[in-house]
């Protein structure tokens, strides 16, 4: 018998919390560096009582339980109808146990294939924040916070306290109040932040200019988030602007053709009298992209561990 058959065929003892498990040890080698250097090191003591050999000398694992470890036993050695169906029958539960010993373990292949399955089944938002946090999932983290912030169910704080803590909540609150506040109606000649970019099309409202244009005149760029480079004057009594009324900021002159403009999203025609107004210049950041901004420290630190 080969050394490579003789570890695949002689089996190592666990106490996970009272109970005896005994298992080849070989894949526990094969994903775990950390179990890896605890069999292939050299041990002391009597071979009798060596740690492992046998139920009345097993190795101690303490912290932490037996479900758990019983089922990472069923995906590190599957039974056969699990090999023959090509699929596992954890619960929820167990594949959650799974994560847990491999994120310690540092089992990547088996933290990767647990966290695969987990996604496939039905995760509630807060499911997906203390998963996320209590077994360093980036992903989810981002998606059930997300979800949290976005979704038409309002939360009682003390339910996302209880849930996330008071911190987190919070953190959640306040990123909902940011994403429900408005500006006031604005018009071309009150608002400051008036830029290129303000004009849009006359039928779908999208954004009319995208990119940079061109005074006709004195050939200033005119970019398309600088408030500097054009201006609007007189009143306005609606949300349309006639482009005869803005001027350069360089010339001072009217910096736009008198022509009609292929929207870039529609490709409708809109006259240079008739752009309209976008509702609003800087609108509130979407609240996902707050989530992202807020938690960005944490999120981090969860996308770290796996590279």
């Amino acid at each position: 018998m080969t050394s490579e058959e003789s570890t695949v065929w002689s089996t190592v003892f666990f106490k996970v919390k009272g109970t005896i498990f005994q298992v080849p040890p070989h894949r526990f080698t094969e994903h775990s560096e950390d179990f890896a250097n605890m069999f292939h090191m050299p041990r002391a003591g009597h071979a009798e009582s060596v740690e492992g050999k046998d139920k009345e000398h097993p190795i101690v694992l303490d912290d932490y339980e037996a479900a758990d470890f019983r089922a990472l036993m069923k995906v590190l050695y599957p039974a056969p109808k699990d090999v023959i169906s090509g699929a596992y029958t954890l619960t929820k539960e167990e594949w959650v146990g799974v994560l847990n010993l491999s994120t310690r373990w540092r089992m990547r292949q088996m933290r990767e294939h647990a966290i695969g399955n987990l996604s496939k089944m039905s995760l509630t938002s807060f499911e997906k924040v203390t998963f996320a946090r209590a077994h360093k999932v980036a992903k989810w983290l981002k998606e059930g916070l997300n979800e949290i912030v976005t979704q038409e169910e309002t939360f009682e704080p003390d339910e996302l306290k209880l849930h996330l803590g008071l911190e987190t909540a919070f953190r959640l609150v306040w990123i909902q109040n940011q994403a429900l506040k408005r500006p006031p109606a604005m018009s071309p000649s009150s608002n400051p932040q008036f830029t290129l970019g303000s004009l849009s099309c006359s039928k779908c409202h999208s954004a009319m200019f995208n990119s940079p244009q061109y005074c006709q005149h004195c050939g200033r760029t005119i970019s398309v988030n600088a408030p500097e480079d054009i201006s609007h004057i007189g009143k306005v009594g609606s949300l349309k602007v006639n482009s005869q009324n803005l001027r350069c900021g360089g010339c001072t002159r009217i910096p736009l053709q008198m022509q009609s403009y292929a929207c870039p999203s529609c490709h409708s025609s809109t006259s240079y009298k008739n752009f309209r107004l976008m509702a609003s210049t800087h609108q509130s950041p979407r609240p996902d992209a707050k989530v992202e901004d807020v938690f960005k420290e944490e999120i981090a630190s969860y996308e770290s561990w796996d590279q």
